[in-house]
């Protein structure tokens, strides 16, 4: 499983790929990579081809919500990458879906709430 994270906390970054790691290595075999900038981490997912991708708001070199709908629309993109938009605006979480988000975790980031987008991803 290929997941990118795009934040630029980079503690609660290396929070979540730790995280993550514990959560999925158990079961799947998974690649997870943080990124702390728009831009480089759109070029993973163009390279990458991400099963997941959590995305944040506010980065250093732009708003990640203006960018889900192009990454939906990536030639290379797969028809089943799930994308997470993580904000404390939680004003944004209408328009974050309407643009092709898949979830949206409020901020501060509930680790069982990351747990449990998993959890009913497998299940559906």
């Amino acid at each position: 499983m290929n997941i990118v994270i795009i934040e630029d906390e980079r503690d609660l970054g290396l929070l979540m790929r730790n995280f993550l790691e514990r959560q999925l290595n158990s079961d799947i075999k998974s690649n997870i990579k943080l990124f702390t900038s728009l831009s480089e981490g759109i070029d993973c997912i163009r390279q990458l081809k991400p099963d997941w991708i959590f995305l944040d708001n506010n980065l250093p070199d732009g708003k990640g919500i203006n960018e889900i709908e192009n990454i939906k629309n990536f030639e290379t993109n797969k028809s089943n990458t799930r994308i997470v938009m993580m904000s404390a605006m939680t004003n944004l979480r209408e328009e974050a879906f309407r643009k092709g988000a898949d979830y949206f975790l409020d901020k501060p980031i509930s680790f069982v709430e990351v747990q449990n987008l998993f959890t009913r991803s497998s299940q559906s």
